[in-house]
């Protein structure tokens, strides 16, 4: 199985949004309205904000593939800091998601550990991230590969507003 992580590109854009919303029903719609999912969907997964992001110099997104298909991506944003952090060199993990299909083969881990050390190469100190209180999986995953809850923020998902626990990890 030949995997490689590389950082997106413009070409990449159909598929990024078509992961960016498969993994995010996948990992969400049985705990939330069908019309709150469409709501998020519709504004945040368009094909135009892809775009738009993938030009956005404070937004990298790395890619998993596997044999040239994208089956996993973590999208990083620079200049965004919670409050419980006060260092300049922090960047956020807004999204990170393989697809269900793939689970269990310790991808996420290789995608973790190389969006680390982009990080870390570009100069920042600390990753943060929001992680939904009620996202077990996920908080299994962060707590394992060394990430820490320092505070919480609200998320809102369509009209419903969510708890998110902020954690972080020194890098």
């Amino acid at each position: 199985m030949f995997v490689s992580i590389q950082p997106a590109t413009f070409h990449d854009t159909q598929a990024l949004r078509n992961l960016s919303e498969q993994t995010f029903i996948d990992t969400y719609a049985v705990f939330n309205t069908p019309e709150n999912m469409e709501k998020h969907i519709s504004t945040k997964f368009t094909l135009e904000q892809i775009q738009s992001e993938l030009t956005d110099s404070s937004v990298q997104y790395l890619l998993l593939k596997k044999e040239g298909q994208l089956i996993g991506f973590t999208k990083l944003v620079k200049n965004h800091v919670p409050k419980e952090l006060s260092s300049t060199n922090v960047i956020e993990i807004e999204r990170f998601y393989v697809d269900k299909a793939f689970h269990g083969q310790h991808l996420g881990k290789n995608l973790m550990n190389v969006c680390l050390d982009w990080c870390r190469e570009a100069g920042f100190e600390t990753v943060w991230l929001g992680v939904w209180e009620k996202n077990a999986r996920a908080l299994q995953f962060y707590t394992k590969m060394g990430f820490e809850k320092i505070g919480e923020h609200v998320f809102v998902l369509g009209t419903e507003v969510q708890n998110d626990y902020v954690m972080a990890k020194n890098i």
